[in-house]
């Protein structure tokens, strides 16, 4: 099988040879075609290796068959443009997160155009199939590292100043990467980010010694050194590439200091995809300086290990090159992680510890359930007034908004909006786990107490927003009836309104998961712009703003920029939570489907308001309805509790870039702890050193 492709190709190599055509891409081709497993087959890698072993053990026996391949392979590199590989393949390009999105995307249904005679269309022809690259790196290093040395490849061959050798090529790679990282590394938002720029901001001083612009000089002088002084692979002894290298971590370095300090700097999409392609040009200029420089000779196997490497990538980058959805998700991981971090700012006490916590959440919830009550008779108020659909989804919206507004300036809280907001606690709790394999079992531990504490806030949360949010709506109802002499609902608007809440006879479930999306929403919305006043600055450019410090006394000036450090993002949060809890009715009616949404305190203060209603026009509640009403009421507060926690624990591990596989022995731990440890889902420790107690127990493990 392979002998034949060889034995043909060793023909066609010895003409073209004699005539100096150029080589054929088919061949390479068929010979991949014929490692490559089949779709369905189970055992693919097995079948891999078997065939090139194969392959092997003919060269092996047949040298002028290996020698054939050689040469070919060679001609076929030497005739093909090499810098879009080396300077594009893997590496993201320069137009931004969503441009490259919308082109991969077009890509998927007009692919673009690839040569042979551009190695990385080379790459696209050869391997075709986008699964290829799950076999190809599926493969051991060793087998491919034999399959390079049967070939007699174990090192860079050509002059570096003839321009069709690989070494050349390789060598313009260089200049072209280092020039674009310090094209990047001298853009603003990165310099301005730099530790010495951000104590003295010397920016024209500092410039300077920029690591992105001392690499560049010692890049650029070991490619003249060599090209100067004609220095072939394998006789480079030069020190320039240990210094250009100790530069590339210095740029490192840099990176990873901004990434450090994004609590302080704050983050943005751009900022995050800039950094990522800076990394990926300093990894493949890594690669690219180890191969034209002197690998060890007394290790033969370094140079095919690095190429092996290489192509292992390139391949993988190419199969996966239009995937849109891995290139959105591993270009806002980072800015993710930053957003829960900062909504840690504004939920940091949506979790009860201590005794004293709980008792003040409780009575802060209590608050909320008042000003929900009220909410609640507004927006029946409004439903009233027969406005328009955009009218109606208008003061709907701004009801909602300006309450939530309300219940944060008073410092009140809203039950189910917590879980939303304690991704950061979660986040903690797994980057333990993730430190040390040692600590695993610890870091789990950690987990299970974190998920504890919230579920004891929320429950004392819902407890809190339902006892005064009830009675408040009964309240208000018959205060209705007393000054108007009418009941708030007539007996059609009063029935319906109970009959929303029904667990099992309407869409109340499916919508409190609704209104669960929109509270996990509203607390990445407010981790976003709590992000937004650090990377943009808003508080220093509070202070600096011409008319404010006209009109206002410096102190104020001060108290003012603080407040909205402090709480622009909660401001956001609740102000957008209310506009999309307060359109998504009307919107659905505009689609025709039959969207909504249910929340435990708003459906606690409408049942109130249905239920004194009713009996105000004389009407008989029964027992059974009453029964199911707060079933559903309660389905709705574990809907609203489990869709938010859920998505929040979800970005919480995307924030980490970790993934929970031991998922059976999480819930085991779950389990366990519940049983010896239930009071703490529902109660909070008997005294506070018991949380201290657990706390450095955690610690000293």
């Amino acid at each position: 099988m392979f002998q034949n492709i060889l034995q043909s190709l060793a023909a066609v190599e010895a003409n073209s040879l004699a005539g100096n055509t150029l080589p054929n891409p088919q061949f390479l081709v068929e010979l991949v075609a014929l490692i490559r497993p089949p779709r369905l087959m189970n055992k693919k890698n097995a079948f891999v290796e078997q065939r090139l072993r194969q392959l092997i053990g003919v060269l092996l026996v047949h040298p002028h068959l290996a020698d054939a391949f050689k040469n070919y392979l060679e001609r076929l590199f030497d005739h093909a443009y090499h810098l879009p590989l080396y300077a594009e393949s893997g590496i993201q390009s320069q137009h931004g997160v969503f441009s490259e999105a919308f082109q991969k995307l077009t890509y998927l249904f007009l692919p673009p155009l690839r040569s042979a005679d551009n190695l990385r269309g080379l790459v696209n022809l050869v391997f075709h199939d986008t699964s290829d690259y799950e076999w190809f790196c599926a493969l051991p290093d060793v087998l491919l590292v034999e399959l390079l040395q049967a070939l007699g490849i174990t090192r860079l061959e050509g002059s570096p100043n003839l321009d069709s050798g690989t070494y050349s090529k390789m060598l313009n790679a260089i200049l072209v990467l280092s020039h674009k990282l310090a094209a990047m590394g001298t853009e603003s938002d990165v310099i301005m980010r730099l530790p010495e720029l951000a104590v003295n901001h010397r920016v024209s001083m500092a410039v300077k010694s920029l690591p992105f612009l001392e690499q560049h000089k010692e890049l650029t002088s070991y490619v003249e050194r060599i090209r100067a002084e004609q220095i072939f692979p394998g006789k480079n002894t030069s020190n320039d590439a240990e210094h250009a290298l100790v530069m590339l971590s210095q740029c490192e370095d840099a990176i990873g200091y901004i990434r450090r300090r994004r609590s302080e700097f704050g983050a943005s999409l751009s900022l995050t995809y800039q950094l990522e392609r800076m990394m990926q040009h300093i990894l493949r200029l890594r690669t690219l300086i180890f191969l034209t420089f002197q690998p060890s000779e007394r290790d033969e196997t370094s140079f095919p290990q690095a190429i092996v490497r290489l192509w292992k990538e390139v391949v993988e980058a190419e199969n996966t090159a239009h995937n849109v959805l891995n290139h959105l998700s591993r270009n806002t991981a980072l800015l993710t992680f930053q957003v829960v971090e900062n909504a840690a700012r504004t939920g940091e006490h949506y979790i009860t510890t201590t005794r004293k916590e709980f008792k003040a959440f409780f009575t802060s919830s209590m608050g909320g359930g008042l000003i929900v009550a009220l909410l609640v008779c507004l927006k029946l108020w409004i439903s009233r007034g027969h406005f328009p659909p955009f009218g109606e989804a208008l003061f709907f919206s701004l009801n909602y908004a300006l309450g939530f507004v309300l219940i944060h300036l008073l410092g009140f809280k809203l039950a189910t909006k917590q879980p939303a907001m304690t991704a950061s606690a979660i986040a903690e709790s797994l980057d333990v786990r993730r430190q040390s394999a040692l600590t695993g079992e610890i870091s789990l531990q950690n987990l299970v107490k974190t998920i504890a504490q919230i579920s004891r806030s929320q429950l004392i949360s819902f407890l809190g927003n339902v006892v005064v949010a009830f009675p408040a709506g009964c309240a208000l109802a018959g205060l209705y009836v007393l000054v108007f002499g009418v009941p708030m609902a007539d007996i059609p608007k009063a029935h319906k309104m109970i009959d929303e809440l029904h667990p099992l006879l309407s869409l109340s479930l499916i919508h409190a998961g609704i209104a669960g999306v929109f509270l996990f929403l509203s607390g990445l919305i407010s981790g976003y712009y709590d992000n937004s006043v650090v990377f943009n600055a808003i508080p220093e450019r509070i202070r600096q703003h011409p008319v404010l410090k006209r009109f206002l006394r410096t102190e104020q000036l001060e108290r003012f920029a603080a407040y909205i450090q402090e709480n622009l993002g909660a401001l956001a949060g609740n102000f957008f939570l209310g506009f999309m809890l307060g359109t998504i009715s009307n919107v659905g009616f505009i689609l025709g489907v039959p969207l909504d949404i249910r929340h435990i305190t708003f459906a606690a203060g409408s049942f109130a308001l249905a239920l004194v209603s009713l009996i105000a026009h004389g009407e008989t509640v029964g027992v059974g309805m009453i029964i199911w009403t707060v079933l559903g009421i309660i389905g709705i507060g574990a809907m609203n509790f489990i869709v938010s926690f859920s998505l929040a624990l979800s970005l919480a591990i995307r924030s980490r870039n970790i993934s929970i596989r031991q998922g059976a022995e999480l819930l085991g731990l779950l389990g366990k702890y519940a049983r010896t440890n239930t009071r703490e889902f529902f109660l909070p420790p008997r005294r506070d050193d018991e949380v201290q107690q657990d706390f450095f127990a955690s610690k000293s493990h």
